[in-house]
């Protein structure tokens, strides 16, 4: 039982490096996540629901700016 590598042996490529790197080619190949898909994983992935009110006010509040600058401002002013 000798347990020392002989000069026949080859130390073997470990599996999980190659593993990495055929991954690593996949990922290469798929195509792009888009900001909001990619924001909605996040959320799921993290559990982070609480999120969602705040980004609704302030695109609400942000829809509301940008039309108090348009044409539709006489028809703004009144809901404040």
């Amino acid at each position: 039982m000798n347990d020392t590598p002989t000069s026949e042996s080859k130390p073997e490529q470990p599996l999980a490096e190659s593993d990495e790197v055929k991954s690593f080619e996949e990922a290469a190949t798929e195509g792009q996540v888009g900001l909001v898909e990619e924001f909605i994983w996040f959320l799921r992935e993290n559990k982070a629901w609480w999120l969602v009110p705040i980004l609704l006010a302030l695109a609400l509040i942000g829809v509301a700016v940008w039309l108090s600058s348009s044409a539709a401002a006489p028809f703004i002013y009144p809901l404040f």
